[in-house]
């Protein structure tokens, strides 16, 4: 027993040594393979604190409106999709509802009853992660809702700084409207992991759903099968300017105007974008004897994204028109400084 006990006592003693020559030994083997673990942990952590979501969480009070949108379509016995194009809905970004007389042939239903595309989530060369279409994807199709936790303005700012102390670059929101922005960081659906293109194939559009303020997302053209999917963030970065790696002939390459954190940012992933559009749309003359009444689709500088309004005025001395927006409220706009294009109008009527 004592030779056994004695045999014991040696393995003992020798045991630190040998586990310093294990640990030096596998440190010799990752240096030399030139592998660095922290690209792979960063994005392990992104995934990690993700939890998935199929419709917004909210931590404010829910906001519903009766804005008096409702459809007028009726079911054809000759055709199997109803509320296309000419729905007055449609038109003015609302989802059909309940009353609608359609039923299941109705093609304007809320985002949650709509067939989600499928889609499958990548690792990019360049921008983290991203998500490819697996199935062909036509112009003006809805591809998937952008959802997250709603908050408020005091919340948002309070978590931007959270991840500003953290170095956190990885930022995932989105302003919908005075004080409302849906913050995908922790909670959302794939939707957040759509990367930046100046170029884009998708584009984000503010709906109102069931009397609720919605972000749905677009195909602004066909997007074939296995192509990435991405729209225009044009963000406004807070901190110093970033390389886009968007890749597209028109790529803007360095982006981002720095703003202090009071304002509220849209990025996901590693590449951002700037206010500009990379296309100049064609715009009609402004004159207000051809364009009162007109219903536009505007790209609102402080929401972030495309709304619908009609032009309810226009000064000629200033040449500022009033809006009126679809939950009624108004404001006023210089249109040759807004990007924007009327709605249904006649080719014949354009410059």
């Amino acid at each position: 027993m004592a030779r056994a006990g004695s045999s014991s006592s040696g393995r003992s003693a020798d045991m630190p040594t040998q586990v310093e020559n294990v640990f030096e030994q596998l440190i010799s083997k990752i240096e030399a393979a030139d592998f660095d673990p922290r690209p792979l942990l960063k994005q392990c952590n992104a995934l990690g604190r993700y939890e998935p979501i199929k419709r917004n969480v909210y931590r404010i009070k829910r906001r519903t409106e009766d804005y008096g949108i409702f459809c007028s379509c009726k079911p054809s016995s000759g055709s199997s999709v109803a509320c296309g194009k000419d729905c007055h809905c449609g038109m003015l970004f609302s989802c059909c509802s309940s009353s609608c007389e359609c039923d299941n042939t109705c093609a304007n239903k809320p985002f949650q009853h709509r067939p989600l595309k499928n889609t499958k989530l990548i690792t990019t060369e360049k921008c983290g992660f991203g998500l490819v279409a697996e199935d062909e994807i036509k112009k003006g199709e809805f591809v998937v809702e952008y959802v997250g936790e709603v908050i408020d303005d005091r919340t948002c700012e309070k978590r931007l700084w959270q991840m500003k102390r953290l170095s956190d670059t990885n930022f995932y929101l989105c302003e919908v409207s005075s004080n409302m922005v849906i913050d995908a960081t922790d909670k959302g659906n794939m939707s957040r992991f759509i990367n930046h293109s100046c170029e884009p194939n998708t584009e984000m559009q503010k709906w109102t759903v069931d009397g609720e303020t919605r972000v749905g997302i677009f195909a602004l053209r066909d997007i074939k099968k296995g192509e990435e999917l991405t729209y225009d963030y044009k963000f406004v970065q807070f901190g110093a300017d970033q390389d886009c790696h968007c890749g597209s002939l028109n790529c803007r390459k360095m982006l981002g105007t720095t703003k202090s954190l009071n304002s509220l940012l849209l990025r996901n992933g590693y590449s951002v974008s700037s206010r500009n559009q990379y296309v100049k749309k064609k715009k009609r003359k402004t004159r207000c004897e051809n364009c009162i009444q007109q219903f536009l689709r505007l790209w609102h500088p402080r929401q972030q994204m495309y709304v619908g309004c009609w032009i309810i005025d226009f000064d000629q001395e200033t040449k500022i028109h009033t809006l009126q927006f679809t939950d009624l409220h108004v404001e006023k706009f210089n249109l040759k400084e807004e990007e924007w294009h009327f709605l249904l109008v006649d080719s014949s009527d354009e410059e």
